[in-house]
């Protein structure tokens, strides 16, 4: 899937046309929080303030979950290790909660979602994510499931950074009110193929904090944008063609595009 959450849409803040033409020295300097430029008073990068946080409104939502409701109860545990590793991974994990989701399992809940062209924000905000069971995919089924669907996600599940190395999802965890996706490598940057036109950054864990139907919370993503890197914040379904991505140097809506069966 285009995974954790997370969710994909691409942002970025919009910069004055007069900042990207400076020298890098004054980039630098801009960076830095100098005073001014040719005379013009310049505020440091840190006292712009994150954008207010705004609700999602008429953002439409499933009218129920899409994943079956005894389905947690039917799956096994991971091993010891695999667990031991979640569990070192992600803060405040309830270990006892993590149960399996198989690949022929979570292949029919994206095939429900499909067919009733739910985006990637519809699934990962679903009530069964928002409760106490947490479900744990495997790298293997990770990444049988990006090959079959076409999910626009920020976190892909495989592929090569900018640097040339590959990465690749260790794991993605859904539940407890939150996303995980656990990657092989930390603060590598990339190019996303299901959002042209974008290149971002992300830490070895992105979290994706669910709070509502269609609206996420995102910790551990950046996008580039000329000389900036801005954090990604939020992301909100608006409609069910529009959404919003905001980050702490603005904010920009963009389309939202559902899951699709390749």
């Amino acid at each position: 899937m285009n995974t954790l959450t997370l969710v994909a849409l691409g942002l970025a803040a919009a910069v004055p046309a007069s900042a990207q033409s400076v020298p890098a020295a004054r980039v630098a300097a801009l960076i830095d929080g100098a005073p001014a430029i040719d005379g013009v008073a310049i505020p440091p990068l840190a006292s712009i303030p994150v954008p207010p946080s705004v609700p999602a409104a008429q953002a439409p939502a499933p009218a129920e979950s899409i994943v079956p409701s005894a389905l947690w109860t039917t799956l096994a545990p991971p091993d010891a290790a695999t667990l031991a590793m979640l569990a070192a991974r992600i803060p405040g994990l309830d270990a006892g909660a993590v149960r399996v989701l198989p690949y022929d399992a979570i292949d029919a809940i994206l095939a429900v979602a499909a067919a009733r062209a739910l985006s990637p924000l519809d699934l990962f905000t679903d009530p069964a994510f928002r409760g106490g069971n947490v479900y744990y995919l495997e790298p293997a089924t990770i990444a049988a499931l990006f090959e079959r669907y076409e999910v626009h996600m920020l976190t892909p599940a495989f592929g090569r950074a900018k640097d040339g190395k590959p990465f690749v999802m260790q794991g993605l965890v859904a539940g407890g009110g939150r996303i995980d996706a656990l990657y092989d490598r930390d603060q590598f940057n990339l190019d996303n193929p299901l959002m042209p036109g974008h290149s971002f950054k992300l830490a070895s864990r992105v979290t994706e904090f669910i709070q509502g139907p269609g609206d996420v919370k995102i910790d551990g993503a950046w996008i580039h944008f000329g000389v900036l890197t801005p954090k990604i914040l939020r992301v909100v379904k608006l409609s069910s063609t529009d959404g919003r991505v905001e980050t702490n140097y603005g904010s920009r809506n963009k389309p939202v595009t559902p899951i699709r069966l390749r």
